[in-house]
């Protein structure tokens, strides 16, 4: 895995294709919502106790004191009384283990900074999918009256040719279900309409009008299409994935740190020896070469040793296990990528086929070619192939921004 990657990732969002004028809900809601700013929160928390790691390099300084007794084997010449001093350590060598504990402080700020920048473009999807509902919504609305005054004009059209005996009062109920149809649509598209604003007030706490809303557009169909090859690498998952395998090989480290001896070098200044005769004088030093070696520890350190290295074999599982989802997801996507832009284009030539197919059949209406069913289902496939094309360009936006979180 590049380790340059970890470093250029977070500034990848920031490039990412998005519906037109959506940034500045997406800036809203990165400063609004509060599970982003509780992960923004813990990441400073880690990069503190990652500073504090450094402190097992620096020496320490303790101030010393109390009351004790040195017992020697003549009971004459024992040590008895208060003693105060200063008391210095500095270590030399612990077995690495400061080194491992840096480490892993220093991997865990690195997860940190992932599961924030997981969590904001998980948020980005989730504001993408229910704005580009909305817009869907807003577009279906707009066309329901087109659609409904048009119905107005064939009902009054078909009014007309039965008051004249020209065909029966079945026209009238061919137009009269189709009204009814349309309420129908609108209902719904008003009870969607709603929920859609029920999920922005649970990502904003609060809602957003719908005046807003309407500065923000689907994106270009041309430039939907324009999206950079997939580098497993590069992907959030695969990522973390890499990063638990190396914190898990530094917590074996860190455990085969408690194998290997220490050395610390010791000094202490003041009254070291306890006594209750002498003044409080100040005038002892003491200074050592402290050498510790591990001899046993209960199979402890051998136990802990072992489960270490079957969590690093799990953990590399993972992160393989990480590549193929994500591989995997990307070809998935890809495709359906491709199918919506084709299906797409398919709906452009049809919603200009049925366009003219809708004039020709009004015409031959008029001229009593054509009766209302023939009518109705002119008037239906034109709408119809409207409303899909905004359908497809949700889908499209969707789809683009869930490929696009995979990089």
């Amino acid at each position: 895995m590049r380790t340059s990657s970890l470093l250029v990732v977070f500034l990848l969002s920031a490039n990412a294709y998005a519906l037109k004028g959506l940034s500045p809900l997406e800036q809203q809601l990165v400063e609004k919502n509060q599970g982003l700013q509780s992960l923004e929160k813990e990441i400073t928390s880690k990069e503190r106790l990652h500073k504090s790691s450094y402190s097992s390099y620096y020496p320490t300084l303790e101030a010393v004191g109390g009351w004790g007794e040195d017992h020697l084997d003549d009971p004459n010449e024992r040590d008895r009384g208060y003693f105060g001093y200063l008391d210095g350590r500095l270590n030399i060598f612990k077995g690495f283990r400061d080194v491992s504990v840096t480490d892993k402080k220093a991997l865990e700020v690195q997860i940190a900074k992932i599961d924030y920048e997981k969590k904001k473009r998980e948020l980005r999807q989730q504001l993408t999918e229910v704005v580009g509902e909305m817009i869907y919504l807003h577009r279906l609305q707009e066309i329901l009256v087109k659609e409904e005054n048009i119905t107005k004009e064939q009902k009054k059209m078909a009014a007309k040719k039965v008051s004249s005996g020209l065909t029966s009062s079945v026209d009238n109920l061919e137009f009269d279900l189709r009204e009814e149809e349309l309420r129908i649509q609108k209902r719904q598209i008003d009870q969607f309409h709603q929920e859609a604003h029920h999920k922005l007030v649970q990502l904003f706490g609060g809602d957003i009008d719908d005046a807003e809303l309407e500065k923000i557009s689907y994106e270009d169909f041309t430039a939907l299409a324009n999206f950079p090859a997939h580098a497993p690498d590069e992907n959030l998952d695969v990522q973390r994935a890499y990063l638990l395998s190396r914190f898990s090989e530094s917590e074996k480290n860190e455990i085969k740190s408690e194998f290997l001896p220490s050395l610390d070098f010791v000094y202490s200044f003041g009254r070291i020896t306890p006594t209750e005769d002498a003044p409080w004088n100040f005038n002892e030093s003491q200074y050592a070469l402290k050498l510790s070696i591990p001899l046993f520890s209960g199979f402890d350190t051998y136990q802990k040793n072992k489960a270490a290295g079957a969590d690093i074999l799990a953990k590399k599982a993972q992160a393989q296990q990480a590549v193929f989802d994500s591989v995997g997801t990307s070809k998935t996507l890809k495709e359906k990528m491709t199918e919506l832009m084709d299906l797409y284009k398919i709906n452009e030539r049809k919603l200009e086929t049925s366009r003219k197919y809708f004039d020709m059949t009004v015409n031959e209406y008029k001229r009593g070619i054509k009766n209302s069913p023939d009518l109705v289902g002119a008037t239906e496939r034109w709408f119809s192939s409207q409303k899909r094309k905004y359908e497809l360009l949700k889908e499209l936006e969707l789809t683009k921004v869930k490929l696009e979180n995979l990089y």
